[in-house]
């Protein structure tokens, strides 16, 4: 399987539940950019739960 097909099977799966699969980075202000700038200084396995209540909060 190619991964051109396994690709849009999942934007149409994305799109039939009203999701859009992003291209570009997240915007900086965003709570996502928050937690990717987060564990590209700590590591990915650093993050927790409470990290991601911290971005949305705009605290992290």
């Amino acid at each position: 399987m190619s991964n051109e097909h396994t690709d849009s099977d999942l934007a149409f799966a994305l799109q039939v539940t009203g999701f859009e699969l992003a291209t570009e980075p997240p915007a900086p202000d965003t709570p996502l950019a928050r937690i990717l700038t987060f564990a590209a200084a700590h590591g990915y396995e650093n993050v927790t739960d409470e990290h991601f209540d911290m971005a949305k909060l705009g605290l992290l």
